[in-house]
């Protein structure tokens, strides 16, 4: 995808600080997410007047609605949710929505690095074998990880974000 100075500019430095601050404090400000927001809308309106801005707040929403219903049922927390959206604003629909394929496939490699790094791997390979015999008895069921068991643990999502957006924009 061609983006402006201007867009790729927002898209570094905002995604540089949300990740910063989500691997050190879990929280990511609302500052850079409605700033990103705020620039996006401004530019778009600026330069493409207003089919740029309706450009733009489609893309917001197509960013939001990715990942809203995995705030709803509590799998992520809403700093990545409204981030997806900021990344909506700027790059638009069609870019956002496969910045969020991309994004998911990035988490799950940084997931299964993380589990790694805490030594649950073994853990989680034999849960999931064991849900594997049960499915084959005919008898699925989901067996979720022990308390304190790594694959349990949340893990700062911005990383993910800033890997398929970048992976979604080349």
């Amino acid at each position: 995808m061609d983006l402006s100075g201007w867009a790729v500019a927002t898209l570094t430095v905002g995604l540089f600080i949300a990740v910063l601050s989500d691997l050190s404090v879990r929280k990511i400000p609302n500052a850079v997410s409605f700033g990103m927001v705020t620039i996006a809308l401004v530019f778009h309106a600026w330069f493409g007047q207003w089919e740029g801005l309706m450009f733009s707040l489609v893309g917001l929403i197509a960013g939001l609605l990715c990942f809203l219903p995995l705030y709803l049922f509590a799998a992520m927390g809403a700093g990545d949710v409204k981030l997806l959206a900021a990344i909506g604003a700027v790059v638009g629909a069609k870019v956002v929505l496969m910045a969020a394929l991309m994004t998911v496939i990035a988490g799950g490699v940084l997931a299964l690095g993380y589990i790694t790094a805490r030594g649950g791997l073994p853990a989680m390979a034999r849960r999931y074998v064991s849900m594997f015999w049960l499915l084959l008895a005919r008898q699925p069921e989901y067996i979720p990880p022990a308390p304190g068991e790594a694959a349990g643990l949340r893990f700062p999502y911005a990383l993910a974000i800033a890997c398929g957006t970048a992976l979604a924009v080349i």
